[in-house]
């Protein structure tokens, strides 16, 4: 069996697949238990939603662990870092699209030049 295969146990992505049951049973109960005032409908929405993001970064753990070859090394980051802004002032994707794909088009016209 090969170390480094997908049989490997990985204790992280175990540990997301534990903290998101715990949310979504933590949803799960406080919808059901506690009448639906202000704190438990932020209690059980919040739980909810990272619940089933971290769901969902369970299942999408393995294409994850193995970047997009045709993504330049920095750009998932700097992605992520734009999803961010916009999340906060969404007014800026009129600056920060256009920003990023002509990094992304001149990374990758540097990337097939040095081939």
């Amino acid at each position: 069996m090969n170390a480094s295969g997908p049989d490997k146990f990985d204790v992280r992505r175990s540990g997301v697949l534990f903290l998101a049951i715990i949310l979504l049973l933590l949803c799960g109960w406080t919808y059901l238990r506690y009448e639906q005032t202000g704190t438990a409908k932020l209690v059980a929405g919040a739980s909810g939603r990272i619940g089933l993001v971290l769901a969902a970064l369970w299942l999408a753990w393995p294409a994850l662990r193995q970047p997009a070859k045709w993504l330049p090394p920095g750009f998932a980051v700097l992605g992520v870092g734009l999803i961010a802004v916009l999340a906060a002032q969404p007014r800026m994707i009129i600056v920060l699209v256009p920003a990023f794909s002509g990094l992304l088009a001149l990374a990758w016209v540097v990337r097939a030049m040095r081939r």
